[in-house]
């Protein structure tokens, strides 16, 4: 963890904690998952229930455990982001930790309001149910605390990460720029990954039919589709592919006429609470899923016009002779000579491992 930060304290006390609410909120989650599925057996050991009304039910109760999940897994998705924020010292990513940990606290609070404000037929079941109650409630609070944790450890972090950009890139303002579109970027794509990815799940599983034409297209067209234009952008932002880009950032654009198009279909007033309406359940969190994609793919267009615009900037160049250096250092170090410390020295090198890269050109 030294190598991570300069102030290997503070990221240490970072992942511990990330590792720590990552574990809670997994355990309450398969808590929660556990007394979904007590509840559905309380609905299949009624016999006086009307089929047609266990069958809704019970479809619902899987709903719920869908969503509880994608929750799980969001948890080891931020677990990834945290230390790579730190391996790479990428600030705009500890920051989009925070915003994905925001997001999850809103899908906890649609929850709860879908269970206990406005309940569903088959989340009537959980009114009296004061375990399932208190958990969701425990999980907002746990996401609060979360976010204020690590709102603070975030800032004490942003110094470190700051100094090691500065190292990487020298006084150069324009480069810095550009960097940060370039870490922007990279940032929205990954998140992308997970919310596009779990949009797909939801609509896949949830939503679509097998004899429903919507559903073929969604597996023959749209997801094939997500997957190319995500590889493409990584393909076309660390080669500086301009027109690869540009096609990209088109793509991404005209994709959110397509989340445009879902919100008016899960909105439609024909469908909305009628038989056989396939969002019964899942309206709020799909619109919260369906949102989030949206805002996030047009973020992912203006940054990639951005770092279109930085490409032949030097920005390519200065990543990798800095990649080079870091090889240099890890093949060639040598100790640092007493005499040769100064004031500037713990930002070359840390304490516990004084290394140089004796060929290095600094």
């Amino acid at each position: 963890m030294s190598r991570l930060l300069p102030n290997a304290g503070i990221a240490r006390v970072y992942v511990l904690a990330v590792l720590v609410l990552a574990f809670v909120f997994i355990m309450s989650e398969a808590y929660i998952i556990y007394l979904t599925r007590q509840g559905e057996k309380i609905i299949n050991t009624n016999q006086w229930q009307i089929p047609e009304v266990q069958d809704a039910v019970s479809s619902s109760i899987t709903t719920y455990m869908v969503y509880n999940v994608l929750f799980i897994l969001a948890q080891v998705y931020i677990i990834f982001l945290c230390l790579e924020a730190l391996m790479y010292k990428n600030t705009i990513q500890v920051i989009a930790v925070i915003v994905f940990y925001i997001v999850c606290q809103t899908y906890t609070a649609a929850r709860y309001i879908s269970f206990y404000v406005l309940p569903s037929l088959a989340a009537r079941i959980f009114l009296r149910d004061r375990n399932m109650q208190l958990m969701q409630v425990s999980v907002m609070a746990m996401y609060a605390i979360a976010l204020v944790s690590l709102v603070v450890l975030s800032y004490k972090l942003k110094k470190d990460v700051g100094w090691s950009v500065f190292r990487k890139l020298g006084a150069d303002i324009s480069l810095h720029r550009a960097y940060a579109w370039h870490q922007c970027l990279t940032i929205l794509l990954k998140i992308d990954i997970y919310f596009v990815g779990s949009y797909l799940v939801q609509m896949t599983a949830l939503i679509l039919k097998a004899d429903d034409i919507e559903t073929w297209l969604q597996i023959t067209v749209f997801i094939p589709f997500c997957i190319i234009v995500i590889v493409g952008a990584f393909y076309a932002l660390y080669g500086e592919r301009r027109r690869l880009m540009i096609v990209i950032a088109g793509c991404i654009f005209l994709s959110v006429g397509y989340f445009i198009f879902k919100i008016v279909r899960v909105c439609d007033p024909s469908i909305v609470n009628r038989p056989g309406d396939p969002y019964a359940d899942n309206r709020p969190f799909i619109m919260i899923t369906i949102v989030t994609c949206m805002l996030l793919v047009i973020a992912t267009g203006l940054a990639s016009i951005k770092c279109i615009q930085n490409f032949d900037s030097g920005l390519k160049e200065a990543i990798a002779y800095d990649e080079m250096r870091i090889r240099h250092q890890k093949m060639y170090a040598t100790p640092v000579p007493a005499d040769e410390k100064h004031e500037s020295g713990r930002l070359l090198s840390d304490p516990d491992s004084p290394t140089r890269d004796r060929f290095a050109l600094e």
